[in-house]
C-alpha cells in the first residue's frame, strides 16, 4: 500500500494544496480540530472578501464618476453655504432610473422647508428601494422595502460631510462639487468605504460559509451511511470546510471575470455546493477503500498466522510421529535379542 505523507500543523498554503489536490490528507486535517478548521475557514473568506471589496469599491468609484458627469450635464446650478444648499428652479428635481446606480430614486427640493413639507414630500414619493431626499437643510436617506419595517435616516449637511467625506466644508457651488467628486479629496470617503464593506461582507460572507459546510456536512453524513462507514459528525463537518476551498478559490475567478466582462453563470451556487461536495464524497471513498484495504490486509495477516500455526502444529506432529516410530522401533529390536543360557 502506497505511503501517505506525514502531516501535522499543516500551514495554510499547505492545506490549500491538500484541499484542492491530495484527498486523502483530508483526515489528517480533520484531525486537527474544529477550532484550526474554523481558523482556515474565516482566513480563506476573507480572502475572497477582499476581491469583492475591490470589486465594490471600483463600482462605487465608477459609480461617483458618473454621477458627477449627470449632475454636471442635468442638474441646474446650485450653491451650499451655511449649512443649506440652494438651487435655481422653481421645480422638484427627480432622478430615477440611472443605469447601474445603487439608489431607487433621488428627489431634490430646496422649496421645502417645515417638517410638514417634508413629511408630505416623503409621503408623495414613496417607492420601494432607497430613495435620498435632497432638502435645503437635511439629507434623508429612506429605505422602503416590502414586508420589513421602513429605514429613515436623517443628516444635517455638516453632519453628514463630517461622518462621510472626513472634511470640513463650508460651501460650494455645483461647479466645485462636480470638481470634488472627482478629485483625489474624496480618498478618505473611498478608504472608509473600503472598510466599512470589507467588514460587513466578511461577517456576512463567514455565515453563509458556515452554513454551506453545514450543508455540505449533512449531504457527507448520508453519504459515508450510504457507503457504510462510520464517521464521527465533527470529522465530516471539518472535512466539508476543507472541501469549500475549490469553491471557494473558482468564486474568486468568477467575481473578476464578472466585473470585466459582465458574464454570469446562472445558478452558480449550486455548482458552488456541488463541487464542494464532490470534493467531500471522493474523500469519503477514499478513507472507505483505505479502510476497506487495511481489513484485507489484517485478514492476509490473520491467515498467514494460522497458516504458520497449522505448519507449526504440522511439523509438532510429524515429529511426534517419527519420536513414536523410534520408539516402537527400539522396543521391537530389544525384544528380538537372544537371551542367556542359565547354568
Amino acid at each position: 500500500m502506497e505511503e501517505k505523507e506525514e502531516v501535522v500543523n499543516i500551514n495554510f498554503f499547505k492545506k490549500v494544496w491538500y484541499s484542492i489536490s491530495k484527498f486523502e490528507q483530508y483526515p489528517a486535517m480533520a484531525t486537527e480540530g474544529f477550532g484550526r478548521a474554523v481558523k482556515y475557514l474565516i482566513t480563506l473568506t476573507a480572502i475572497v472578501t477582499i476581491f469583492l471589496m475591490l470589486v465594490s469599491l471600483l463600482q462605487v468609484k465608477t459609480l461617483i464618476g458618473d454621477l458627477a458627469r449627470y449632475i454636471n450635464e442635468n442638474i441646474p446650478e446650485f450653491s451650499y453655504s451655511d449649512g443649506k444648499l440652494s438651487m435655481e428652479t422653481e421645480e422638484q428635481i427627480v432622478i430615477e432610473n440611472i443605469e447601474e446606480i445603487l439608489i431607487d430614486k433621488i428627489i431634490i427640493n430646496t422649496l421645502v422647508e417645515t417638517e410638514d413639507q417634508k413629511q408630505q414630500t416623503e409621503k408623495d414619493n414613496l417607492t420601494e428601494g432607497i430613495t435620498i431626499f435632497l432638502f435645503k437643510d437635511e439629507i434623508i436617506f429612506k429605505t422602503q422595502i416590502e414586508d420589513v419595517e421602513n429605514i429613515r435616516q436623517s443628516y444635517t449637511y455638516s453632519d453628514f460631510f463630517a461622518n462621510y467625506v472626513d472634511e470640513n466644508i463650508e460651501k460650494f457651488n455645483k461647479t466645485e462639487f462636480v470638481q470634488f467628486l472627482t478629485s483625489e479629496k474624496m480618498f478618505t470617503f473611498y478608504i472608509q468605504y473600503a472598510g466599512a464593506i470589507f467588514i460587513y461582507l466578511l461577517i456576512i460572507n463567514i455565515l453563509i460559509a458556515l452554513l454551506d459546510s453545514l450543508e455540505i456536512a449533512i449531504l457527507g453524513v448520508i453519504t459515508s451511511t450510504i457507503a457504510r462507514i462510520r464517521m464521527r459528525f465533527v470529522a465530516i463537518y471539518n472535512m466539508a470546510i476543507y472541501s469549500l476551498t475549490l469553491s471557494m478559490i473558482l468564486n474568486i475567478f468568477y467575481i473578476i471575470i464578472n466585473y470585466f466582462t459582465g458574464f454570469t453563470i446562472m445558478y452558480f451556487q449550486v455548482a458552488y455546493i456541488t463541487i464542494a461536495y464532490i470534493c467531500l464524497a471522493a474523500t469519503i471513498f477514499i478513507i472507505k477503500d483505505d479502510f476497506i484495504k487495511k481489513m484485507k490486509e489484517v485478514e492476509n495477516i490473520k491467515k498467514e498466522q494460522l497458516n504458520v500455526r497449522e505448519e507449526i502444529k504440522e511439523q509438532q506432529k510429524k515429529k511426534d510421529e517419527e519420536e513414536k516410530e523410534n520408539d516402537e522401533s527400539s522396543e521391537k529390536n530389544e525384544g528380538d535379542k537372544p537371551q542367556g543360557s542359565e547354568v
